[in-house]
């Protein structure tokens, strides 16, 4: 991959990883600064490839790294199977399908979903140990466990509520069916001590959890636990919507898993968790349960909330494909004990095939963030081919699957056919989950992740011109795209360092220095100077006095060597951030002489928006110089030149002043627009 595919989730990850490296901290700076990115267990996998190879060689051998990692998942998934159904052709069914799923495309971004996806499954594993045969050991492992999925991803936090709700609900659904003397109220709170009894470490843990988590909501400080995603946990949780929103998240992430597992995983844990074969299969059931209802309304909540246009992003919910994996392999080898198998079953597939007529299959696709429903063109043309709707197409997929799940599940118990049978399903299923991915792959991602933004002999240009040791520093101007500045930040490791201009843009949601012109000066002051500055040479605002100058040969950004006190050749006061200047208001372009008279030949170019209803006047005033002129809607001016001196320990103004205006798309009231100003120095002047 030359490219990236999101930012600035995949710049945060690198940037993560690069202070890792150097620092050798897990804590997480970004630009020299606590960055609260708790999510730190990818970043600290990939960061040896980020202290011994160049910036793009690392994110090379970090994309190699991420289709082990996924892969990765069907080994907790295998011992998790085995250890509910006590088979190997179960643990072979879910490890299949846990590793050949449509989000292996996310392999190709520098997302945290990478080592989050097998740090889930463990974590599943390890809790449901816990549940099943408790131990002082299992609780510990399993508490660890939990931190380590919340280090993979914050959005884990809600395991930390499946854990207990889920204990609980095994130890009292075997209650009601358990072979106890005594009253219903007495076995209930028979069984609520024993589990209290069993799990003294656990629960004693979550009394703790409970009283630091008063401590620090007191003192308004309990948002730290969760870091940048303290406001996600504010506010309404369930907003208008967010049943349809639910309904439609599982719809995407069933679908993209084959419909078949989750109509056998749903059908299999429902009459498990209510009819119970042994602890191991009744403890996973309610996992199960609990973790497809929290991680749905968690992540519908916050898609609803945060995300623009209520965008589905199937990439925060497909970890509940292991999950079903790991059921359907239960439900093909070891069904329920029930003659009610079968009609759940079809119960399942009736309701899930009216959720499924709730989803939209003709939308836009952002491969990335929804990988499933990158697969949606190919449901649509398959419609288009049976002359159906999206929606009636997919209910009679749901439809036919569910039968076939009906019919699976009334196969004779533990024969070689029904093993071969499961084995065989499952194989259908992988493979058709490997051609979702490469589908997805082919269509949408390699498209984008090839796509050369610019040219230039190495990506990596700015480490490459910079001596070691040597700090650099982006100032980041609207005059080029984010993408130019995010190129810059994502493949050189040096750029350490934002400066943020009088306010200006930045582009980025790390932390940023913030740095003034001081026009009487003529310095760029504020934060501690960087050894290189990485800059527009279309910059409006200023432009520094350089030590040296290094320039890439073709990139639109520039780097220059500055001296410590940043001092500046010219800078301007009446100019926006992007060039623009305003009706009735003066610009002034100030020249300094830093020490030694010089004559300067200023060449500026400007222009007019398109929208202005008439030429828009001007006039250039330096010293005695004047020049008058105007420039046409839409139009560029001709270079317009002043010939100056500047005084060695002062500086002299060129005032410019407009007759005209402009109303542009975003609202704002323009004048003329500097497209470049050039003050080069052509000798020295022989007065003031």
């Amino acid at each position: 991959m030359i490219t990236w595919a999101v930012m600035t989730d995949e710049l945060q990850t690198t940037k993560l990883a690069t202070s890792i490296a150097e620092t050798g901290s897990p804590v997480p700076y970004i630009h020299g600064k606590y960055y609260a990115a708790l999510s730190q267990l990818y970043p600290l996998l990939i960061a040896p490839f980020y202290a011994l190879l160049t910036a793009p060689a690392a994110a090379t051998a970090a994309h190699v790294l991420n289709g082990f990692l996924l892969a990765s998942a069907a080994w907790p998934a295998y011992l998790l199977a085995r250890s509910v159904t006590r088979s190997r052709a179960a643990a072979t069914v879910a490890a299949l399908l846990t590793a050949f799923t449509p989000w292996l495309v996310l392999s190709a971004t520098l997302l945290t979903e990478n080592a989050a996806y097998p740090a889930f499954v463990w974590a599943v594993y390890l809790c449901h140990r816990a549940i099943a045969d408790p131990s002082a050991k299992r609780d510990i492992a399993a508490l660890a466990a939990l931190l380590l999925a919340f280090l993979a991803r914050t959005q884990f936090f809600v395991l930390a509520l499946a854990l207990p709700l889920s204990l609980l609900g095994h130890e009292l659904t075997l209650t009601a069916v358990a072979p106890e003397s005594g009253g219903w109220w007495l076995r209930l709170r028979s069984r609520l001590k024993r589990a209290l009894a069993l799990h003294p470490v656990l629960f004693s843990f979550y009394a703790a959890a409970c009283v630091a988590a008063v401590g620090l909501a007191a003192v308004g400080s309990l948002g730290a636990v969760v870091g940048n995603y303290a406001v996600p946990f504010r506010g309404d949780l369930l907003p208008a919507g967010i049943w349809h929103s639910a309904a439609v998240h599982l719809d995407y992430v069933v679908i993209g898993g084959g419909i078949l597992p989750f109509v056998l995983a749903a059908s299999w844990a429902l009459t498990t968790a209510v009819r119970p074969e042994g602890r191991g299969a009744h403890a996973f059931a309610w996992l199960l349960l609990m973790l497809v209802l929290l991680l749905t309304f968690e992540v519908a909540s916050f898609d609803l909330r945060f995300t623009p246009n209520a965008f589905v992003q199937d990439r925060y919910l497909f970890y509940l494909t292991p999950l079903f994996a790991i059921a359907t392999g239960a439900a093909l080898v070891r069904p329920a004990r029930t003659k009610a198998a079968a009609p759940v079953a079809l119960a399942v597939g009736a309701s899930f095939a009216w959720l499924a007529g709730l989803a939209s299959y003709d939308h836009p696709t952002i491969f990335w963030a929804s990988p499933a429903s990158a697969f949606h063109p190919a449901i649509a043309a398959a419609a288009d081919w049976a002359q159906l709707s999206d929606r009636w197409f997919v209910r009679g997929v749901v439809a036919v699957l569910s039968l076939v799940a009906a019919a699976i599940v009334m196969w004779p118990r533990m024969t070689r056919g029904r093993v071969m049978l499961s084995l065989a399903t499952s194989s259908v299923i992988a493979a058709f989950g490997a051609f979702e991915a490469v589908y997805v792959f082919e269509r949408f991602a390699e498209p984008t992740l090839t796509t050369v933004t610019f040219q230039q002999d190495r990506r990596d240009w700015i480490d490459a011109a910079v001596p070691s040791g040597s700090s650099v520093a982006l100032v980041p101007s609207p005059l080029e795209s984010s993408v130019q500045w995010w190129n810059a930040e994502y493949w050189n490791k040096k750029v350490e360092r934002v400066l943020r201009v009088d306010a200006g843009p930045t582009f980025t949601p790390f932390p940023v220095d913030d740095v003034s012109v001081d026009f009487e000066a003529g310095e760029l002051v504020g934060a501690k100077p960087s050894d290189f500055l990485v800059v527009t040479p279309r910059e409006t605002r200023f432009h520094l006095a350089e030590a040296s100058a290094r320039t890439a040969d073709v990139t639109p950004l520039r780097l220059v060597r500055v001296e410590k006190r940043s001092r500046l050749e010219w800078a301007t006061r009446g100019v926006s951030a992007d060039g623009w200047t305003a009706p009735r208001e003066e610009a002034r372009l100030r020249f300094y002489g830093n020490g030694r008279p010089v004559r300067r030949a200023l060449v500026v170019v400007l222009s007019a928006a398109r929208e202005a209803p008439k030429p828009i006047g001007f006039t250039l005033e330096g010293g005695r110089v004047l020049r008058r002129g105007s420039v046409d809607p839409g139009g560029a001016r001709p270079p317009v030149q002043i010939a100056l001196c500047v005084p060695a320990s002062g500086y002299k103004d060129v005032v410019m002043k407009t007759n005209g205006e402009a109303r542009v798309p975003d609202g704002r009231v323009l004048a003329l627009h500097f497209d470049s100003i050039e003050a080069l120095a052509v000798g020295k002047c022989s007065r003031p």
